[in-house]
């Protein structure tokens, strides 16, 4: 009995080693690694930008036509279409945002007014033919929305033109002006180089003065006081990351 115990020990010891150096033999399984989640990166607004922009812009004009021989005070409120291009540079420090931004406009902004007694049969027409700016902008972002103001210089072309009918006199005016123009705005980055825009901005353009000596008999002038109020939609495209 006890050479029967010895012996099945002694096999079972030999089944076990040699299944042991049955794995041995056996190549270790490769490691199974997890993906590591995507890091969230802050969108980041530092970077050049290019882009389009259509809107409405409103004009306030109060025209003072005098003479040596009269006084008159004219009104007018033009309004129109705008759209035109844009380009800027923003550096973003923590969730501070600052830049520089230029754009031009070309404008459908074009009205023909009656100037009234004691000009019977006679009429105005201002043109608004070109518009541009040089701003700053300074804002706050939330990750991919930025909340901005902007401000800086603005030049423009006016046209303005005078007619009387029958004997008919005719006079038009073109000039360049400069103002001031601020407002404000919110961007958005609806993918990682497109933004979208929505911004308002007040300009104005100060006081101008034309010489009318054909349609003022005598000689007179017109000082043109104009401001003008806009709401434009825009697309840019931020090259980088």
């Amino acid at each position: 009995m006890h050479r029967c115990l010895v012996a099945s020990v002694a096999v079972f010891a030999l089944g076990v080693g040699a299944a042991s150096a049955a794995d041995l033999g056996r190549p270790a399984a490769a490691p199974v690694y997890a993906k590591a989640p995507p890091l969230d990166v802050p969108f980041s607004w530092t970077g050049f930008y290019v882009g389009g922009h259509v809107g409405w812009a409103g004009i306030d004009d109060s025209q003072a036509l005098s003479s040596p021989t009269f006084a008159l005070t004219v009104p007018n409120s033009p309004s129109g279409l705008i759209g035109g291009g844009h380009a800027g540079y923003n550096w973003q420090i923590n969730q501070w945002v600052l830049g520089v931004e230029t754009d031009f406009d070309g404008t459908s902004i074009n009205s023909t007014y009656g100037i009234g007694a004691p000009f019977v049969d006679t009429t105005g027409t201002e043109r608004l033919d070109w518009q541009g700016s040089l701003r700053g902008r300074a804002g706050v972002a939330f990750d991919k929305a930025l909340f901005y103001g902007t401000g800086g210089w603005a030049y423009g072309h006016f046209t303005d033109s005078y007619d009387t009918a029958g004997p008919t006199f005719h006079q038009s005016v073109s000039s360049n002006r400069d103002g001031w123009t601020v407002g404000a705005g919110i961007e958005y980055a609806f993918l990682p180089n497109f933004t979208g825009r929505v911004e308002y901005r007040h300009t104005d353009w100060g006081t101008h003065t034309n010489n009318l000596n054909v349609f003022l008999a005598p000689p007179g002038v017109s000082n043109d006081r104009v401001t003008e109020n806009q709401v434009t939609l825009g697309l840019s495209y931020k090259f980088g990351r």
